[in-house]
């Protein structure tokens, strides 16, 4: 304990709060995340690759594993120099501020995540790492009852000792509610489905990560991504009515801005409507994401959060469900990135995201403008698409960005911007719109009776019962 002279006054951190409070503010899952992203950072860091290419990350990887006794990371994305080791790896918080001056596009900005992590998971853990000099760092349970910040004990080890250049973080002696989590077979898929979410762009780029029980299982296949995609005419000129994503670029307050928004799968009709698990499943595809140097950290939302419900946009609705976009914002300083603690949410009060937010809602705005336009011209959907409309992927979503005719954003002209020209509707004062609900019975009797089917679509039986009625009426006045 700190010796105090009668004119001083304790301010020394509670190792406490750092070990069981910080904790508390941060999912599970989320500590696992932070993991990960040390993984891309020390690629970034070690290796510098460009990170224009295709597959930047292809080569690198991290493979869990998570047991009911033992939790570990194994990764191969270069290590942890021995220095940054000793003076900054295992510090609580970054000892210095980020300027940006290193040119390393990572997520990392606070210097909690990997300590958060391992408080979070257990009381005893050892740190192997490979990158100039192999050492081993240990926190142990009895340092973790001190209250006294003493050094954490760093011993250098054989290569051999590890298997490439690398990170292994170990954990035992996992806290209680851990253990339980662990130890319920549903939490594996669970995290592969929230790893799928928010590294499926850093994923797409060729980084693997497997999730496995025991450390004496076969490695597993690696977690595949969440798909970004947006329906496109693939041959359609840039002047033709057609289905294209909308697009905005530039480079604002030290941080490059990327936005593609658009359809991701035709508009719903009086069938969709019908079909309660097809709308879930389309509405849970809906909606922003957003991606800070990679790393996804909103996704799929439907709120305030990015644009909906706000000034002239609309707030999110069912009839919406086809609408989907994607914010990348990446810079080599972090720090101007709108980036919480957790990476699960943004800081909405920063002035670049207030910027991008803009962005969300004019184009939420056109897109929902566009479906509102069919609304009552149901019957005429099909003629929307055309023959080359293609789901089109974000690799080739932005190889086809050069060749847009961008226009200057108005509220800023550092930023440019591509809206397609949609498709209308043929005005016909002469057609009328009917639509009515029916039971869902009478609409199977009505399709046994018209087409043999008792799973006929009920825009198909409409359609016949109406004709037919139509059709006797006609035929009576002759």
């Amino acid at each position: 304990m700190l010796q105090l002279e009668p004119n001083q006054a304790l301010a020394q951190p509670s190792k406490n709060f750092f070990v069981n409070m910080l904790v508390r503010d941060i999912e599970l899952e989320d500590a696992l995340l932070d993991l990960l992203d040390n993984c891309v950072d020390g690629i970034l860091r070690t290796y510098d690759p460009d990170l224009q290419a295709a597959k930047p990350y292809e080569g690198y990887g991290a493979n869990f594993v998570i047991g009911p006794e033992l939790f570990q990371l194994d990764d191969n994305c270069g290590g942890i120099p021995i220095e940054l080791a000793r003076k900054k790896a295992f510090a609580i918080g970054r000892p210095d501020p980020i300027t940006g001056t290193e040119g390393v596009a990572t997520v990392g900005m606070y210097g909690i995540g990997m300590k958060r992590a391992i408080f979070k998971l257990g009381r005893d853990a050892k740190v192997r790492s490979w990158s100039d000099t192999p050492f081993e760092v240990s926190i142990s349970e009895a340092w973790l009852a001190n209250d006294d910040w003493d050094p954490l004990p760093l011993e250098e080890i054989a290569a051999g000792e590890i298997s490439a250049r690398g990170t292994r973080i170990s954990v035992r002696k996992l806290n209680s509610q851990v253990k339980d989590r662990f130890a319920d077979s549903a939490f594996i898929n669970r995290l592969s489905q929230v790893v799928a979410r928010h590294y499926a762009l850093i994923i797409d780029k060729g980084f693997r990560i497997t999730v496995r029980r025991l450390a004496s299982d076969p490695v597993p296949d690696p977690i595949l991504p969440k798909s970004f995609r947006l329906l496109a005419s693939e041959h359609a000129s840039y002047a033709d009515d057609a289905i294209q994503p909308i697009v905005y670029k530039g480079h604002l307050k030290g941080v490059d801005i990327e936005l593609y928004a658009g359809l991701f799968r035709r508009l719903p009709d009086a069938d969709d409507d019908a079909k309660e698990s097809e709308v879930k499943n389309s509405v849970d595809d809906a909606g922003w994401s957003v991606a800070c140097n990679d790393r996804i950290v909103v996704w799929k939302d439907r709120t305030w959060v990015t644009g909906w419900g706000e000034g002239t946009t609309p707030s999110f609705h069912n009839q919406f469900m086809a609408i989907t976009g994607l914010l990348i914002l990446r810079s080599e300083n972090p720090a101007l990135l709108p980036l919480t603690t957790t990476k699960r949410g943004i800081d909405h009060g920063t002035e670049i995201y207030s910027y991008a937010k803009d962005m969300m809602s004019a184009a939420t705005k056109k897109l929902t403008d566009f479906t509102n336009t069919w609304k009552k011209s149901e019957a005429a959907l099909h003629t929307i698409y055309r023959e080359d409309t293609v789901a089109m992927s974000l690799t080739d979503i932005k190889t086809r960005a050069p060749e847009l005719p961008m226009k200057k954003w108005p509220r800023n002209k550092a930023i440019e911007f591509y809206i397609p020209q949609f498709p209308a509707p043929t005005r016909n004062n002469k057609l009328s719109t009917v639509s009515f609900v029916a039971d869902k019975a009478d609409v199977e009797l009505l399709g046994v009776v018209y087409f043999a089917d008792a799973k006929a679509k009920a825009k198909d039986v409409g359609r016949q019962a109406f004709a037919y009625e139509l059709a006797r009426y006609k035929d009576a006045a002759e």
